[in-house]
């Protein structure tokens, strides 16, 4: 017995213990000694909706960048810096309004090292809802083919040839040489001409536009330094198809560009390569041409084809990679009337049809590279769907004194008659910018506004 009475007591003793635990009352504060919490549990996050995704994917080391949202009425939505690499999900609340339509402007500043400040401002509206944009660097020329030095010249002469208007020299690395005139209309005559370079293909091909508006083309094989070709025009030939363009009948001089390149089936399409058909540089007007004639081969298939002329107070381009233009038809008597010049709300009327415009604003001052200070505003949109522009924010506003958004004059009225619509350009330049290349076609209608 006396053994258990240790046992027995230290039994006693847990029971005790026990049963004093489970008579106390429960803790009214369960919580205490632990960290305070303001989270409510049945409280959640708001659901939030994403209604524009900006990714910047250009270089951005020496420039300060922004990307402005405004919607349909040119009310402020919001406004970002970003740097390359960056990528915003611009929201709303799931139960607020959403977007539908709204403007997308893209800031640029740029003070360079030779004290210029460049302010660059692009406007577009009518940007879907979801939208999702990668806004990557414009794509470079890279097809273009350096072929080197030159192995020597041959001087080239033409009996009997119709007086010349022009002359042009080439081969299929590229443009050699061109002359102009003189041009004596219908005058039989000698052409002489001197170190026309050739390169390691040791072949030129020789272009001719006489004065009585004959285009006509002669291939010479075999050349080597120093050789003293004589032709004779009567063996020049004619091309196997023509394309003839009437110069607007206004009485204006016109900068005149007009340029066609044609590539083997195993050189790539370029801008400075390929035999030069045509390769012009003149001041024109209505009466130089009767009308303007650009030839092509039925051997190639792959050309670069350039119209351009350019005055006071407009201008038209066409340039196509590809296959021969059908056409090239500059608008005759072409007109604009502008209601309201203003960035907000810009109207016109003209009676061109189009498919893409460009309208462009600028204020100036000062001299480039020395001390130019510019700021170029630039809305792409659809014909007749340009939007309600908002101002640039205040923020921004504030950090670039020099900016002067309110001396700004319309400078120009640009129309894409051809090749590319508003939607198309937006698919390339933002949401596919994978298919962006420097080889676009595109044709051109520019009115030039007075300031």
């Amino acid at each position: 017995m006396k053994n258990l009475f240790p046992l027995l007591l230290g039994i006693l003793f847990i029971c005790n213990g026990c049963s004093k635990d489970e008579s106390q009352p429960p803790n009214p504060n369960p919580t205490e000694g632990e960290e305070p919490t303001n989270e409510n549990p049945d409280e959640q996050e708001p659901e939030m909706v994403t209604y524009f995704t900006f990714e910047a994917l250009t270089n951005t080391g020496d420039t300060d960048d922004w990307v402005i949202i405004h919607d349909e009425n040119g009310v402020l939505l919001d406004f970002k810096s970003f740097e390359f690499g960056d990528k915003f999900e611009f929201q709303v609340l799931k139960e607020e309004p959403h977007p539908d339509n709204f403007t997308i402007t893209l800031f640029n500043y740029k003070n360079s090292v030779e004290g210029e400040m460049l302010h660059t401002i692009k406007s577009y509206p009518n940007i879907s809802t979801e939208s999702n944009w990668k806004h990557t660097p414009n794509a470079k020329a890279n097809n273009e083919v350096e072929r080197g030095s030159p192995l020597g010249s041959v001087s080239i002469t033409v009996n009997d040839a119709i007086s010349p208007k022009y002359q042009f020299f080439s081969d299929t690395g590229g443009f050699i040489q061109s002359d102009y005139g003189p041009d004596f209309e219908g005058v039989t005559q000698n052409i002489f001409n001197e170190n026309i370079s050739i390169y390691q293909e040791e072949k030129l091909f020789y272009s001719f536009y006489d004065s009585n508006n004959q285009v006509k083309y002669y291939s010479i094989e075999n050349v080597s330094d120093g050789d003293e070709i004589i032709l004779d025009y009567s063996d020049f030939q004619s091309y196997d198809s023509y394309l003839e363009v009437n110069l607007p009948q206004d009485s204006a001089q016109h900068n005149l560009l007009a340029v066609v390149n044609t590539f083997e089936e195993n050189q790539n399409i370029s801008v400075s390569n390929g035999i030069h058909f045509y390769f012009i540089i003149d001041i024109v007007d209505s009466d130089s041409t009767d009308p303007l004639k650009l030839g092509y081969l039925d051997a190639y298939s792959k050309y670069h084809s350039v119209l351009s002329l350019n005055n006071d107070t407009y201008a038209y381009s066409l340039v196509k990679f590809g296959d021969k233009p059908n056409e090239i038809s500059i608008p005759n008597d072409a007109t604009i009337t502008v209601f309201d010049e203003s960035i907000s709300n810009y109207q016109f009327e003209t009676n061109l049809d189009f498919q893409m415009q460009d309208v462009s604003w600028e204020v100036t001052e000062g001299e480039r590279y020395v001390d130019l200070v510019q700021t170029n505003w630039n809305i792409i949109s659809a014909p007749g769907s340009s939007g309600t522009i908002g101002d640039i924010p205040e923020e921004i506003q504030s950090a670039y004194p020099n900016l002067k958004i309110e001396d700004l004059n319309l400078t120009s009225t640009k129309l894409h008659l051809d090749f590319i619509t508003y939607d198309q350009l937006l698919q390339v330049e933002f949401i596919n910018p994978e298919l962006k290349t420097y080889y676009n076609s595109h044709e051109i209608f520019i009115f030039k506004h007075s300031n």
